[in-house]
C-alpha cells in the first residue's frame, strides 16, 4: 500500500517550521520547486519542499542539529556527508520531503541574490523570483516544469526579464539545445499574446 500522501496544510506546517529555523540562523535559502512556482506563477500540486541553500561548512552542524530539534528526520553525520559528496540534502518531517540543493555554481549564487522575502502563512520567507524560477525549471525540463514555466509567463505577462533568463540559462546548456525553441514558443504563447 503506498504511503499516504501529505497535503496542503501538512505542506504548510513543514515550510513554517523549516522557515523559522532557516530564518533563525539567518541562512542563505530560497524556496524554489513546485511551491516556488505556485508564489510566483500557478498553483499546481505538489509533495515536497524544494530549496536552493548557501550555508557555511561551519554553521551546517548547528543548522541541521537545529532541523532534529524541530522534529525533522535526519541523521546529522549522514546529512553532512550528504551535503559534502552529493551537493543535495533530502530529508523529511512527517509525509513531507524536503530537498536542498546546495547553491554552488554561480547560477545559482545569482539566483539567491535575486530571491525575495514574502509572508507565506504568516511568516517571512525568501522565494526565488520569476526570473531565477524560470532558469531552474528550463534546466530540467520535465513535463511539470514545463507547466510551471507556462504558469510563470501567464502571471507575470509583461513584467519579466528574459534576456536575463536567457542569458543565465543558455550559459549552461549546449547550444543547439531543443528546449531553446520550445522556451521561445512558450513565450510567444503564454507571455507576449
Amino acid at each position: 500500500m503506498p504511503a499516504p500522501q501529505p497535503t496542503a496544510d501538512d505542506l504548510q506546517q513543514v515550510l513554517d517550521r523549516l522557515a523559522h529555523v532557516l530564518n533563525e540562523h539567518r541562512t542563505n535559502y530560497a524556496l524554489i520547486g513546485g511551491l516556488g512556482a505556485a508564489v510566483r506563477g500557478t498553483v499546481r500540486t505538489t509533495w515536497d519542499i524544494d530549496l536552493l541553500v548557501a550555508t557555511s561548512q561551519m554553521e551546517l552542524p548547528r543548522l541541521l542539529e537545529s532541523l532534529q530539534q524541530e522534529e525533522f528526520d535526519l541523521e546529522v553525520y549522514r546529512a553532512i556527508r550528504s551535503w559534502n559528496e552529493d551537493n543535495l540534502l533530502e530529508f523529511r518531517h512527517g509525509q513531507v520531503r524536503v530537498d536542498w540543493i546546495k547553491a554552488l555554481l554561480p547560477l545559482f549564487q545569482r539566483i539567491l541574490e535575486r530571491a525575495k522575502w514574502e509572508d507565506i502563512g504568516g511568516r517571512p520567507i525568501r522565494v526565488a523570483d520569476a526570473e531565477g524560477l524560470l532558469v531552474l525549471k528550463l534546466i530540467a525540463m520535465r513535463p511539470q516544469d514545463q507547466q510551471d514555466i507556462q504558469g510563470i509567463l501567464t502571471a507575470n505577462r509583461g513584467l519579466l526579464d528574459l534576456d536575463w533568463v536567457r542569458y543565465q540559462w543558455w550559459a549552461v546548456v549546449d547550444e543547439d539545445d531543443p528546449a531553446k525553441l520550445q522556451f521561445e514558443q512558450f513565450v510567444r504563447e503564454f507571455y507576449v499574446a
